[in-house]
């Protein structure tokens, strides 16, 4: 399966969240942990854009208390089309998980703490987020790797179109995720500090 995504800044997040409200289905809120790995000697002050055609992207996350390792393999940005893997692991493993990469040789990346409140709208899931840094959305579907990807990726934006959402442009989403890659509290690095340190600032989701 390919999962078919489009991601973009939401500026009023309260207005956005009422419309979906009145317009969509809700889900489900999600409270979300992310540890999002960055491939061992690549240093957080370079430009991302370097890392476009490493098609790994890896993470270890728990959302409303359940923990998965996840990896997303294809060419990512603001749009993208790509495979997606989940491994579920019970919450007592997370640092197992984390421990399992190191020795693998990924022990430095990105953290992310977010809030999520996920909708359906015409056959799209739309996650509205907030996090400490910036407010955006993600629309997606998964789909069959056999079927129209290039069509189906039209028909999310036209959809996002309704509700007036503005999708990143590539230059645009870059820069976002450099400004926060650069940022050291985002950063964690288990060569440097421990697990159990970071988890102790982010108890609530665990």
């Amino acid at each position: 399966m390919i999962e078919l995504e489009v991601r973009g800044r939401i500026k009023d997040f309260e207005s956005i969240f009422k419309t979906f409200k009145k317009k969509a289905k809700f889900v489900e809120e999600k409270d979300r942990f992310s540890l999002v790995y960055i491939k061992s000697g690549f240093d957080m002050k370079r430009d991302v854009r370097e890392l476009l055609d490493d098609p790994v992207d890896l993470r270890v996350r728990i959302t409303n208390k359940k923990a998965e390792i996840i990896m997303k393999y294809g060419r990512w940005g603001g749009s993208d089309k790509r495979k997606e893997i989940f491994i579920p692991i019970s919450a007592e493993k997370f640092k197992d998980a984390v421990d399992l990469l190191v020795c693998l040789g990924w022990h430095h990346g990105i953290i992310m703490a977010t809030k999520t409140f996920v909708f359906n709208y015409k056959g799209v899931e739309f996650a509205l987020v907030k996090n400490e840094h910036y407010n955006y959305f993600e629309a997606e579907k998964v789909v069959d790797e056999k079927e129209d990807l290039e069509g189906i990726h039209n028909e999310i934006k036209k959809v996002c179109s309704e509700f007036n959402l503005e999708i990143f442009d590539e230059e645009d989403f870059m820069d976002q995720i450099n400004k926060i890659n650069n940022s050291p509290e985002n950063q964690f690095d288990f060569t440097k500090h421990s697990f159990a340190d970071l988890k102790k600032k982010y108890i609530q989701f665990f």
